[in-house]
């Protein structure tokens, strides 16, 4: 019963965010505007991730399971790809490429931003401590 619930949950947030995309004419699709509506109402604290976390992680666990119905309805159009196969894997492995280096590179600068951040730091955890003691030895001198 509390997976039909919380796959209730879900199935709402993904309701409402067609039935705003229909009523607004947006070019987004529904599901993003329902998994948005969701993101904001875990961050306004309406709804806690507890709430779907059992069936969130069960989706989670079988998503490989989920991509099956898109591979055969992709077959359906053999006809239409069979020519243009090659450089549609071309597109997605280069793509695939380059949102790997760009993941890459930003972890990076994150990583040094934050090495920055904590020598930063350091530096004036030493200072503090340095004027702490000279204040220490002006005070015992007096």
């Amino acid at each position: 019963m509390k997976m039909f619930k919380e796959l209730s949950l879900l199935l709402l947030y993904s309701i409402l965010g067609e039935g705003i995309r229909m009523f607004f004419h947006l070019p987004v699709p529904g599901s993003i505007i329902g998994i948005l509506l969701l993101f904001l109402s875990f961050q306004t604290k309406i709804l806690k991730p507890a709430a779907i976390e059992d069936t969130a992680n069960f989706l989670l666990n079988h998503l490989t399971i989920l991509f099956v119905p898109a591979g055969v309805g992709l077959m359906q159009y053999y006809g239409a790809i069979k020519y243009t196969w090659p450089i549609l894997l071309g597109a997605v492995v280069i793509c695939s490429l380059v949102s790997l280096v760009a993941v890459g590179k930003t972890a990076e600068l994150v990583e040094k931003i934050g090495i920055k951040s904590s020598e930063r730091k350091l530096r004036l955890i030493e200072k503090v401590e340095s004027i702490r003691g000279e204040a220490d030895d002006l005070s015992a001198g007096e």
